[in-house]
């Protein structure tokens, strides 16, 4: 029985915890010269956050992008 509840208790802890996990998986390209060059996924809540991780990514992997859009 004790383990039962310690159980119980270890898992409302974990479903209320307040880690912040993104909710919807964006896929993003780096446009050059007006074109779609290259393409990455990000995760984020909305998708001005899924640019700003876009970008992040894009400059990491030393590509220059004129601009970013993501769906």
């Amino acid at each position: 029985m004790k383990k039962t509840i310690l159980i119980l208790l270890g898992m409302a802890m974990f479903t209320l915890s307040p880690v912040s996990v993104a909710s919807m998986s964006y896929e993003c390209w780096a446009y050059v010269g007006g074109h779609p060059d290259k393409m990455v996924h990000v995760s984020a809540n909305n998708a001005s956050e899924a640019e700003s991780l876009a970008w992040e990514k894009f400059k990491d992997l030393g590509i220059k992008a004129e601009s970013v859009h993501c769906k």
